[in-house]
């Protein structure tokens, strides 16, 4: 029987990468029974991105946005043209993240082994297997990663989005991602909906692909840089925006702990790094 996925990605000004994602994701050992389409929303790209991606990808539906929309509003957008019955499976990947051959066969075997679970695949360092950078994480402060095994799938409590197969029976239980946040969250917002409606989430063993992990202290919280450039960039959709982490928070924790985090972030940025 023929299975159908609905790629959904989000770019912004990253021409190279996109491309060469694409490439490996057109480039996969995917079984003859799974058929895919890509929607991609290009938050506008002033590179030549989507001129690119039509050039070398016609097939590909790109969508635009204003340079607004950042990560999670534009997997949003995304999400919202594929929306609907056509397809078994939404398949969330990001642009910076290299598959690995058979990335999406081990996805699909995956779902296989649990059909009505979100399917979750690990990114590593490019030039270190064992030092995971995305994937599943532990519903813990921080939401610790959770290493992948081997041989075995692992549960998890919520996730990165780089590489998610969320199926059509988790699509129609609890939805498409969350607008209110921007750039940062809405995955692990998504898997705690998830959990909070009994929907197990699972990494599948070894690594699926590669990706850089982002800075491990961010900009607002280093020395050297001015206190009010730390706050704007807090408040910044690339940021830790504590208004949108407070929402977050409130949907899954406590109003006490909620508030105190608030502050807590806030208070970070006085005590940098």
């Amino acid at each position: 029987m023929k299975k159908r996925i609905a790629v959904l990605l989000t770019v912004h000004n990253r021409k190279d990468r996109t491309l060469n994602c694409l490439r490996n994701l057109y480039n996969n050992s995917i079984p003859s029974y799974i058929e895919f389409d890509v929607f991609l929303t290009d938050d506008g790209s002033v590179d030549g991105t989507s001129q690119a991606i039509t050039k070398e990808f016609s097939e590909v539906k790109i969508l635009t946005g204003d340079g607004e929309l950042y990560w999670n509003r534009g997997m949003y957008k995304a999400w919202e043209e594929a929306r609907g019955d056509s397809y078994d499976y939404f398949f969330w990947l990001n642009d910076d993240t290299i598959l690995k051959k058979d990335a999406v066969t081990a996805l699909i075997k995956g779902s296989e082994r649990h059909s009505d679970a979100i399917i979750i695949g690990t990114t590593s360092d490019f030039n270190n297997d064992h030092k995971y950078t995305y994937g599943g994480r532990s519903f813990r402060r921080n939401y610790p990663l959770i290493e992948p095994s081997e041989h075995d799938d692992v549960l998890c409590d919520t996730f990165n989005g780089n590489i998610v197969l969320v199926p059509q029976s988790v699509y129609k239980r609890i939805g498409i991602l969350d607008p209110f946040c921007r750039h940062s969250f809405g995955d692990i917002e998504y898997g705690l909906r998830a959990l909070k409606n009994g929907i197990e989430s699972y990494i599948v063993p070894g690594v699926l692909g590669y990706c850089k992990r982002d800075r491990d202290i961010p900009i607002f919280r280093r020395k050297g840089v001015p206190i009010f450039k730390r706050y704007k960039l807090l408040y910044s959709p690339l940021g830790y925006n504590p208004i949108e982490e407070f929402y977050l928070n409130r949907k899954y924790y406590p109003l006490a702990y909620s508030v105190w985090w608030f502050i807590k972030i806030h208070l970070n940025v006085l005590f940098t790094k």
